[in-house]
């Protein structure tokens, strides 16, 4: 297709990581919306530092909506999973750990002190 019957492309949102750029770009396909990224950083001399390594996602003008709408998703899910992952239910065997590790320093200490005496 040329590009009069596909649409014009318009920036829909702009990262720092090509990474990031990449899932999200993949996110956007998933819901069969058309990716083009664009970045320094994904040349043959890549560049990842300051405001060269930024990653533009661009997206036909008339999925816009479509695309932002995805991209909160996204996010949303991102903030989400991560208040999950700083819950405080996997630091409970740590804890765990940690209290059997200072009983047993404390048991070594008390054996120890009557083998002195």
């Amino acid at each position: 297709m040329d590009e009069d019957t596909q649409g014009r492309f318009v920036p829909v949102i702009r990262v720092g990581d090509v990474s990031r750029a990449r899932i999200l770009a993949a996110r956007l396909e998933a819901e069969g919306i058309e990716v083009r990224l664009h970045s320094e950083a994904l040349g043959p001399y890549p560049v990842t530092v300051g405001q060269m390594a930024t990653t533009e996602l661009w997206v036909p003008d008339d999925r816009l909506d479509a695309a932002n709408a995805v991209l909160l998703d996204a996010e949303v899910n991102d903030v989400v999973g991560e208040s999950e992952l700083s819950d405080t239910a996997p630091l409970f065997p740590l804890r765990v750990i940690a209290v059997v590790v200072i009983a047993a320093a404390l048991l070594a200490v008390v054996l120890r002190m009557m083998r002195v005496f």
